[in-house]
């Protein structure tokens, strides 16, 4: 039997965008707020969720 795992969500965020915010989008079910920066990258992932923020072109 194969083990049915959910493909991380990718956000696409605006070109400007510096930092993103991330609770996991579930509510109380969530995880706790937590902020990234980009930092010379046009993407970074949620290290709770593994969500993916990417930037827009």
């Amino acid at each position: 039997m194969t083990p049915n795992f959910k493909t991380p969500e990718t956000i696409k965020v605006t070109k400007e965008a510096d930092e993103v915010m991330c609770d996991g989008g579930m509510g109380p079910l969530g995880h706790p707020i937590v902020y990234y920066t980009f930092d010379k990258s046009d993407t970074v992932e949620c290290g709770y969720c593994d969500r993916v923020f990417t930037k827009s072109v």
